[in-house]
This record gives C-alpha cells, structure tokens and sequence, in this order.
C-alpha cells in the first residue's frame, strides 16, 4: 500500500536560480535606491530619506548659562 512518490497528489518542487550567499538587498521605502548602511538596512530608509521625513529639531537655547566664579580658596 505504498506508493515511490511520498505525496502522489502535489508536484516536485522545481529548482530555481541559486541564490547567492550573503546579505540580500535592502532598498529603500521611498526611492527605491540599495541601502548599504546598518542603520539605514534596519530602518528601510536611506540617509537622504530620513532625513527629509524626520528633520532635525529646532536650537533650543537652554535656559541655564554658564557665570564666571572665582577659585575656591585653599584649592
């Protein structure tokens, strides 16, 4: 009650194009440009990219301020 083929119904799986070893390509999720950076692989955008989404901060001046003091005596 055996049959040779272990799954009669389904196909032999073909044999596609060897995948070369390595790291694969990430692109980015905007322009579509390979991503080479870690930092830019694990976010999906590219420098430039990220950039124009998240641009940086205004200058904030704080409002502590450095005084001029005098030496401690005896130091």
């Amino acid at each position: 009650m055996e049959s040779p083929e272990p799954f009669p119904d389904f196909p032999e799986p073909q044999a596609g194009p060897a995948r070369p070893s390595g790291r694969t390509t990430v692109r980015c999720a905007l322009c579509g440009r390979p991503l080479t950076g870690t930092r830019s692989r694990r976010t999906g955008l590219g420098p430039s990219c990220d950039a124009r989404l998240h641009p940086p901060g205004p200058d904030i001046p704080s409002r502590r301020r450095e005084a001029d003091q005098d030496p401690l005596p005896g130091t």
